[in-house]
């Protein structure tokens, strides 16, 4: 069914945007877009290929792709500043039209079509320059806000310099999470520098965009600009050598007392799911050696760990993405995966599937790792 649904959509969107671009904008995908904006780049970086390894051994059946080496290829980044054009459009998602031209500056332009029927009535604000962040209204997850949103917000900020960055708005559909905040505070932007882009629209002298154009293996430039600036926030609270990361929403350990159980053993400290401040949740990966729990946004946090921190995923059968994987080998991880039961291949419309680990593949998982 969810295939089914699926392919449905996909079909439906191409038409409607088929429609619109017989007699409307023209809505580029992302190599028009990169070549449309190719004069007014100011910083890009390649993407690499990185032979992830084979992930560490546990007393689970793994997937083929976790027994061998895997080649994965980074994404190519860029920053684009654009000076006294006449026809500049920012829409409430965040998206630009350049001319005649919706960018697809992240995850695709249709979402464009969402504005078609709709009146903008929006507050209009004259500024020098403008920072012009993300492209959709998602990203309210720390997952999504911290490698796609943050990482571009500071590779402006790396390409333009301090000062000028601090005299640029910042303008893009606000997601309104306490995190939010608290990152935008370490990247050193200020109150009155934060449009939210459905209440106002910017026109600037000049406009700062940047790209997205990997979902899941980052490009190691953004990576280490996130690990460089949230290195520089303090330790807050207290600190543990080994910690399990539990899940209450999707993707949850159905059997999680019987894990508990065990990791109790093993001198564990158990970090139910209830909100922390970025600080707390940098301060706890930053000074942890072990950590293990179920696939989730959380995991984010490794790229403040330190070299040597092993971290044990636990997958559902069908639903096993390798970005922590990835993540953890650019940042000198030891990395190790525990599975359900028999593997399949991944399937990613099963983002949502929890999961039932078996207590005794963590049992001895944990005593050859640990002792």
């Amino acid at each position: 069914m969810n295939k089914l649904k699926n392919f449905l959509y996909q079909h439906a969107k191409k038409i409607v945007i088929s429609i619109v671009q017989l007699f409307g904008p023209n809505l580029l995908n992302k190599e028009a877009t990169l070549k449309r904006l190719k004069p007014y780049q100011i910083f890009s970086k390649d993407g690499e290929t990185v032979v992830m390894p084979i992930a560490g051994i546990t007393e689970s059946e793994i997937p083929e792709s976790y027994k061998v080496e895997r080649p994965a290829t980074t994404s190519s980044i860029g920053v684009y500043k654009i000076t006294d054009v006449k026809d500049f459009t920012i829409y409430p998602y965040g998206g630009v039209k350049l001319g005649k031209n919706v960018l697809d500056m992240d995850f695709g332009s249709a979402i464009f079509i969402n504005t078609l029927f709709k009146s903008d009535d929006r507050e209009v604000i004259k500024t020098d320059s403008c920072i012009v962040l993300w492209s959709h209204y998602w990203g309210e997850g720390f997952y999504d806000y911290l490698l796609f949103i943050y990482a571009k917000l500071l590779r402006i900020k790396s390409a333009i310099g301090e000062a000028e960055f601090k005299k640029c708005k910042v303008i893009y559909p606000l997601v309104g999470t306490g995190f939010e905040i608290e990152l935008l505070r370490y990247a050193g932007v200020d109150d009155y520098q934060i449009i939210d882009s459905r209440a106002y629209t910017i026109e600037a002298k000049t406009y700062y965009l940047a790209n997205n154009d990997n979902w899941y293996h980052h490009n190691r430039y953004d990576l280490n600009l996130i690990r460089e600036t949230l290195g520089k926030v303090k330790d807050t609270g207290t600190t543990y050598d080994r910690i399990y990361i539990s899940r209450k929403g999707r993707r949850r350990v159905l059997n999680e007392d019987e894990i508990i159980a065990v990791l109790k053993k093993f001198d564990f400290e158990i970090l139910y799911d209830e909100p922390r401040s970025v600080a707390e949740q940098v301060t706890l990966y930053r000074n942890a050696k072990v950590i293990i729990g179920p696939h989730g946004a959380s995991f984010a946090n490794i790229l403040n760990c330190q070299p040597g921190t092993k971290l044990i995923e636990l997958f559902p059968d069908d639903y096993h993405p390798d970005y922590f994987r990835f993540m953890s080998h650019i940042f000198g991880l030891d990395y190790y995966a525990i599975f359900e039961n028999g593997v399949v291949p991944t399937e990613y419309w099963q983002v949502n599937e929890n999961m039932t680990i078996d207590p005794e593949r963590v049992r001895l998982t944990l005593k050859n790792l640990l002792g």
